[in-house]
């Protein structure tokens, strides 16, 4: 294409040398574009794709299905399972019944050890019903470093990668310990009360805590 456009533009020698001059800006630009990689429209901001959608953690460990923390669930864990239905899926060899207070009650609960690292520090889950109706799993306490989010952040992790990845809406007291809160999925991550500012007020802004501060237990709550 471009060598019969040179050739008709010779028949025009007043007007030639401009529009020849065009044409080979257009092919050393084109030939430029090939040989280089252009840059992406839209870099990501770390820890996030283009969607907004928040990647793995770098360096994070990376759950297996047992180890799965997400909304309302820790491995085959969910909240609102029936007694009937956890006693099914976790083998009665893990389980060791306890109980706990809440609002002067004492409800039934139970300490789970993992399969695979029995040694590891035991999950705790919280039981609320009465004898007639049954049981239900109301709370699940992780203190497990196994147990991750698929962002990699669980027990161990800094709490600035929490609160880069997770949706955190105030730090306050819980059941667990002093946490930052997540209402939206109904999580909450409980921090080394020694990273933290000395007399701290009893509600906090996320941003107000060290990104260095560790994460030392997860709640699961509803």
């Amino acid at each position: 294409m471009c060598k019969m456009l040179k050739h008709f533009l010779s028949a025009f020698p007043l007007t030639a040398g401009l529009l020849l001059a065009l044409v080979s800006c257009n092919e050393t630009g084109s030939s430029q574009a090939a040989a280089g990689s252009p840059e992406p429209p839209f870099v990501p901001a770390a820890g996030t794709t283009a969607t907004g959608t928040a990647t793995n953690t770098p360096g994070a460990p990376t759950p297996d299905s047992l180890h799965l923390i997400s909304p309302g669930r820790a491995g085959r864990l969910r909240l609102g399972m029936t007694e009937k239905k956890l006693l099914a899926v976790v083998p009665a060899g893990q389980l060791r019944r306890t109980t706990y207070q809440d609002k002067g009650l004492t409800l039934p609960a139970y300490e789970m050890t993992d399969a695979q690292q029995p040694a590891a520090p035991a999950t705790i889950l919280h039981l609320i019903g009465d004898s007639t109706h049954g049981y239900i799993l109301r709370r699940i306490r992780i203190y497990d470093p196994q147990y991750r989010t698929a962002e990699g952040i669980g027990v161990g992790s800094p709490f600035g990668a929490a609160r880069q990845n997770l949706g955190l809406t105030k730090v306050r007291p819980t059941p667990a310990g002093f946490a930052a809160v997540s209402g939206q999925v109904q999580m909450a991550w409980v921090i080394d009360p020694n990273s933290l500012p000395t007399k701290h007020p009893e509600e906090m802004n996320s941003a107000d805590i060290p990104p260095a501060a560790r994460i030392t237990g997860v709640l699961l709550y509803r």
